[in-house]
């Protein structure tokens, strides 16, 4: 963000808002600067600015016998380092004047003098350009929807088989595809397929952290720094296998019958329940079914630890103390022997307990207790209040956004209808909204120094720059949206509830174009975009969408369909007849899970 002009009012989807947002979309060369001051002033010939008074007058005869006493003379250093700065004016003159003699004195030679120095500049500005473009292209490799060119259709580079392809998992490491499956995990070259390593694990296999299967959503596939794999054998006894990007792998028991689930850079998360253990119990249920808690029921608190996975020591740990219950987030429900069909709710405090990492965030549920936290530690929902969000079953409320810091909700807006949410950067600064923070889905990996938020039936822009973090930058009423699909190169890809898919100007909100729901086999289903679109990849000039090959669920397929940022014109389009299967990108890689295995796309 470099500027703020006053809008055009004629520009598509404007809605005069007072100051608008404009970017530079072409970075300064690096290492470029500008001065004040001109290179080529130099001191007339022979002046010597560090010699004594012009005019030899003594100003110690002209004091009068009232005057101050006259400074301390100066030491024998300050002298020295007087000595020393005159020294260096004086060899920067010689330096330039001899130079100065070394120009050509002809027309020609003049000319030629400044060719080669332009030639010069010009290479220079050439390999800043490209230094810069490096620096983006590798800051968009680096987020989990980068991707390499995406100008032409691609076509399968290489594939994998598996033995039961639709229950393998992809996990992104570095420069590593992780496939988990088949009761091992391989780690593939994601440009040639080429098996690097193998590491057998049981069959019973939870490996992550892995974000939401089938669900798209923001930031896509985060990647694993370690692969964390808890095992369970038949005779229940727990162990976890932590697997590096480079094959190796380190393997430990697990106490039997803890609640655990894998955590991000090699960890493992505890949920434990306070009071020991907990058998289920049966529940009273009245006449329509609805289960009661015993009279007088108070439900235990919870505690959160997070350990190395392959040495067991605790990076942190919180106590969640447990509020009023729910009922329904108390209890299970058993198919008994003499009726089968009729499952018959119990008391089950274990089962009710779980964590739901997605988004850069852990949020804990259970019964009478719930908490969300950053994975340092961080507690995000107030702990001395057992009542507010996320309790009460609401996860998801929070969200870890892509270019730092997190959002949440407002707790002064608790009572509200559609509570506001209040988004914290990462330098500290709280900025409160107005409505709900949109989080985009893809990004090239630069902030544009700015979030979008719905609010109501309208689409705002808002600083998060400096001074001005938290200012309304625009405001666009005719533009309802419900997804941020993309943030790319001052563009973005929203989804309007009023049934288009458009482009917006960041920098104004005005619309650069839109493209038919239908193209994405939306419809009507601008509201649940999640479940029909599957995640989104870009290059920085096309935004590729893994969407339904049948909204309505009749047939089973995928779509993949490239939408030019430029126009919103789809670029191409590939249909496939396998069910919805992981799609991700490693150092810029397409892979994906088909009905025979894994493949490459490029």
């Amino acid at each position: 963000m470099t500027e703020r002009t006053q809008p055009d009012s004629a520009a598509p989807g404007s809605s005069d808002p007072e100051k608008v947002h404009t970017f530079d979309l072409i970075d300064e060369v690096p290492g470029s600067s500008r001065s004040g001051a001109d290179p080529d002033a130099t001191e007339p010939d022979g002046a010597d600015t560090d010699g004594a008074d012009t005019d030899g007058a003594d100003t110690d005869d002209a004091a009068g016998p009232d005057a101050e006493p006259a400074p301390r003379a100066p030491g024998r250093a300050a002298v020295a380092l007087a000595g020393a700065r005159s020294a260096v004016g004086r060899t920067v003159r010689r330096g330039g004047a001899a130079v100065r003699r070394r120009v050509p004195a002809t027309r020609r030679g003049r000319v030629l003098l400044a060719g080669g120095t332009a030639v010069v500049v010009v290479v220079a500005v050439v390999a800043g350009v490209l230094v810069n473009g490096a620096l983006r292209e590798r800051a968009l490799l680096a987020t989990p929807s980068g991707t390499r060119s995406l100008a032409e259709r691609p076509t399968e580079q290489w594939s994998v088989d598996l033995e039961n392809p639709i229950s393998a998992v992809l996990v992104r490491m570095p420069g590593v595809l992780a496939v988990v499956g088949d009761a091992k995990v391989q780690g593939l070259d994601p440009a040639t397929g080429a098996v690097r390593w193998t590491v057998d694990v049981a069959d019973a296999v939870d490996c992550g952290p892995l974000g939401a299967l089938g669900v798209g959503g923001p930031l896509g596939a985060l990647p694993v720094e370690k692969l964390v794999c808890v095992t369970v054998s038949e005779d229940g006894d727990q162990g976890v296998t932590v697997v590096e990007p480079d094959g190796g792998s380190t393997t430990r028991e697990l106490e039997a019958g803890a609640t655990v689930q894998p955590a991000p850079d090699g960890g493992l998360i505890y949920l434990e329940l306070a009071g020991g253990e907990h058998e289920q119990e049966p529940v009273v249920v009245d006449k329509v079914g609805t289960p009661h808690l015993p009279k007088g029921f108070v439900a235990p608190d919870l505690t959160v630890r997070v350990e190395d996975a392959a040495t067991g020591a605790e990076r942190w740990s919180a106590d969640v103390a447990a509020g009023p219950a729910d009922a329904n987030l108390c209890v299970s429900y058993n198919s008994g022997p003499e009726d089968p069909d009729t499952p018959t709710p119990v008391l089950d405090l274990v089962g009710a307990v779980y964590g739901d990492l997605s988004n850069g965030v852990l949020e804990v549920e259970g019964c009478g207790v719930s908490a969300a936290f950053l994975l340092d530690g961080t507690r995000l929902d107030n702990p001395k209040d057992t009542t507010d969000a996320p309790a009460g079953g609401a996860t998801g409320s929070f969200t870890a956004l892509p270019d730092g810091g997190w959002a949440g909700p407002d707790p002064a807006a608790a009572g509200a209808e559609t509570p506001n949410q209040v988004v914290h950067l990462p330098d500290g600064e709280t900025l409160r909204l107005d409505g709900q923070v949109l989080v985009p889905w893809a990004t090239d990996g630069r902030d544009p120094g700015l979030l979008l938020e719905r609010v109501g039936v309208h689409t705002e822009g808002r600083s998060t720059e400096g001074r001005d973090a938290g200012e309304q930058l625009w405001s666009v009423s005719v533009l309802r949206a419900t997804e941020l699909l993309a943030r790319v190169a001052g563009t973005g890809v929203v989804v309007d509830e009023l049934g288009q898919v458009r482009g917006i100007d960041l920098g104004t909100g005005a619309e650069r174009w839109t493209l038919d729901p239908e193209a994405l086999g939306l419809g009507d289903g601008t509201w649940d975009v999640s479940s029909l679109v599957f995640g989104a990849f870009t290059d920085g000039d096309t935004l590729l969408l893994p969407v339904s090959g049948d909204p309505a669920g009749g047939d089973s397929g995928l779509r993949l369909v490239a939408i030019d940022l430029r126009d919103g014109s789809v670029r191409w389009e590939i249909e496939q007849d396998t069910p919805y299967t992981q799609l991700v990108s490693v150092d810029g890689y397409l892979a994906q899970i088909t009905q025979q295995g894994v493949v490459g796309l490029g």
